[in-house]
């Protein structure tokens, strides 16, 4: 079966399934192909079948789901075929985690949560999977006007497996703001989820778990940080010229003021370089390109690598792409890559498969 008639297939199972259940109409579901925004392509190009440097041995691997909104208001199978793919896979290669990078429904609805939910049923037992909100996540009909996800009533502990790697949460009853610590064979893996323009309340949080684990060596997930021009957002220098940023959207002016939201410089500076273990940053969000990267220095000499994905863009919204990053064995290196379980295809252009150094070295 070719590509084509293969996302043919799939795309066609998606829509009499949704038309059966009565939800088609009203979801309004318009799968566009061709060029999105400004020209950017639908499509991932190159792409291969066969997997560039398959993983050594003794590696480790987190894997990266942003954006998967159009999957949940659409019913797509992209979804679940992400999800069969960590249940396979899980052992295989070695995933410590796999982080949704928010904007995990579209409308904020209660339909769509309860679909999201179910359709991480196929792989918690297997991988920790681990939450952030995103804007389309947030206030009446994800319209970010103001703060509110549905995600507590649906999501009050984190999913599967990774209830047992949760370290802290901000708020009771809520993983929007959580810290994970999973044991690798030299150090501990601390990931920290953030929720959608972090407020100040939850940045001095955030430097409080950072520095009650110092040891670790951190991820940071969060949903807006990181521009298509692998810049980080900055409303201050650049206002409305970065699309999108945090500070744009109605909450940012309203409720903010006794407690104000971050931006991705505002991060940048008020929490990630201030603390020697962090080495990578996640986020989604942006459209345009989709991809992004930027390396920085903390205040105490590490490396940090800045990593924007979001497909959302592409056919079907996504294809079913997600991001791996591999721990090669010596600690020293991250080895990025792109992947369609849907397609079976490897995405290989410079933007998609990169090596991502660590200094100081995990190990």
């Amino acid at each position: 079966m070719t590509t084509r008639i293969y996302r043919r297939a799939l795309l066609a199972s998606a829509l009499l399934t949704f038309a059966a259940s009565g939800q088609g109409r009203a979801l309004d579901c318009k799968l566009t192909t061709g060029l999105g925004p400004l020209g950017a392509p639908r499509i991932l190009a190159p792409t291969s079948a066969v997997e560039p440097s398959p993983s050594p041995a003794g590696s480790s691997t987190v894997v990266m789901l942003p954006d998967i909104q159009y999957y949940t208001k659409c019913g797509l199978p992209h979804l679940a075929a992400q999800m069969r793919w960590l249940a396979d896979q899980g052992e295989v290669r070695h995933i410590r985690a796999a982080v949704f990078s928010g904007d995990l429904t579209e409308h904020n609805s209660a339909s769509e949560w309860r679909y999201v939910r179910d359709q991480l049923l196929a792989a918690q037992w297997h991988v920790p999977l681990m939450l952030a909100t995103g804007n389309h996540d947030e206030g009446p009909e994800g319209s970010a006007r103001k703060r509110g996800s549905m995600m507590p009533a649906f999501f009050p502990t984190p999913p599967g497996v990774s209830q047992s790697l949760l370290a802290e949460t901000a708020r009771t009853g809520e993983i929007e703001n959580a810290y994970y610590r999973i044991g690798l064979p030299h150090v501990t893996l601390g990931i920290l989820m953030l929720e959608w323009a972090p407020r100040a309340s939850t940045v001095a949080w955030a430097n409080q778990v950072l520095s009650r684990y110092a040891s670790d060596r951190v991820i940071i997930v969060s949903h807006a940080y990181l521009y298509d021009d692998s810049t980080r957002y900055d409303w201050r220098a650049r206002g409305a010229q970065q699309l999108w940023s945090p500070m744009s959207y109605r909450m940012s002016r309203g409720e903010a003021r006794d407690d104000p939201e971050f931006d991705g410089e505002m991060l940048w500076n008020g929490l990630v370089r201030r603390h020697a273990g962090v080495f990578l940053v996640l986020c989604g969000h942006v459209g345009g390109t989709g991809a992004g990267y930027l390396e920085s220095r903390g205040d105490d000499g590490n490396l940090v690598g800045q990593v924007l994905a979001n497909f959302q863009l592409l056919d079907e919204g996504g294809l079913g792409y997600l991001r791996m990053f591999e721990i090669q064995p010596d600690g020293r290196s991250l080895r990025m890559k792109t992947y369609s379980p849907s397609l079976r295809l490897y995405a290989i252009g410079d933007a998609q498969s990169d090596v991502v150094p660590i200094e100081p070295a995990l190990w």
